[in-house]
């Protein structure tokens, strides 16, 4: 899945780095497809799980700060992925690789983007200057 102008928050640090996730989920998902999945979603879960710590935090308080009417949600659903992630990391470290899981997990990564973005994300173009 490709980051989209349409995408876009308003927020130039927000946007960029919602694109870096954006090319590293479609970088590792090149990786699965090439059968070296193995060798790196370790990797790609170590990133997600630094990406959404600092990432969430930055957002969360762009839209608290200029009090975005979806603020609320937006942790709300931060905290619902942060769950996701974290039963994945808990099946990986319990079971290992899996290819058809980690394909499994990037689909539901495009599909949480494309909908948090488009619903709640792009939300802050209405309250930014």
């Amino acid at each position: 899945m490709k980051w989209q102008p349409h995408f876009a928050t308003g927020d130039a640090q927000i946007d960029e780095q919602h694109k870096m996730l954006f090319t590293t989920s479609d970088q590792f998902r090149h990786t699965l497809e090439a059968g070296e999945g193995e060798r790196t979603y370790d990797l790609f879960l170590d990133f997600l799980n630094a990406y959404c710590e600092m990432h969430f935090a930055v957002e969360e308080k762009c839209m608290f700060a200029h009090k975005c009417p979806v603020a609320a949600l937006n942790h709300h659903e931060h905290t619902l992925f942060l769950k996701l992630l974290e039963q994945e990391n808990a099946w990986f470290r319990e079971h290992g690789f899996d290819a058809a899981r980690a394909t499994a997990m990037l689909d539901k990564l495009d599909q949480w983007l494309e909908s948090h973005i488009c619903r709640i994300d792009i939300r802050l173009n209405e309250v930014l200057d």
